[in-house]
């Protein structure tokens, strides 16, 4: 009886925190595509792209922190707290099953973080000056710091981003963030 109890227990606590890590990291997706323009890659119609709206000359510009070095702390400490919950699961793991798990879930983070990394170099060695890349099941979304994008400009980061992840162009999502 007792045993059972504990099961569903760790159980909840491996739900409760798979669910705490997805809402944190929507929260941080959305916001981070509500405060940039989008620009759709799709090779099957025209290509839409917006330009930035520059604020009005009169107002005061207040230096706020920069969003991409924001957004990389911010990432960095979702994954470490991710991170110590997983190791927490991995020390104290009854079943195999269990371990196997959490051990799949620590590769797949540090995989996603690679390619994470490897997608913002790419794009910056294209001449911008920063990146942030969002790697998900199907998908990708990219920020990348600019005022606008060229049409030319969003089919070198697809690529760049196609190439590394496999995922078609038509999945992927490129902002541009001055």
């Amino acid at each position: 009886m007792i045993l059972s109890i504990k099961k569903a227990n760790r159980k909840k606590m491996v739900l409760f925190v798979g669910a705490a890590f997805v809402i944190i990291t929507a929260v941080v997706v959305f916001t981070a595509a509500d405060s940039a323009k989008q620009a759709k890659v799709d090779r099957t119609n025209a290509m839409q792209v917006t330009k930035q709206v520059t604020p009005d000359n009169s107002a005061i510009q207040v230096s706020a922190p920069d969003f991409f070095t924001e957004y990389r702390l911010e990432r960095d400490k979702v994954r470490s707290e991710r991170s110590d919950l997983i190791r927490d699961i991995l020390k104290n793991a009854k079943t195999e099953d269990m371990r196997q798990k959490a051990q799949e879930s620590v590769l797949k983070m540090a995989l996603d973080k690679q390619r994470e990394s490897e997608m913002e170099n790419l794009i910056k060695a294209r001449g911008f000056s920063d990146a942030l890349v969002f790697v998900r099941e199907n998908s990708v979304s990219a920020v990348v710091k600019t005022s606008a994008l060229s049409r030319e400009e969003v089919i070198q980061v697809a690529d760049a981003i196609s190439r590394v992840t496999g995922i078609k162009p038509e999945d992927i999502t490129i902002s541009a963030k001055p």
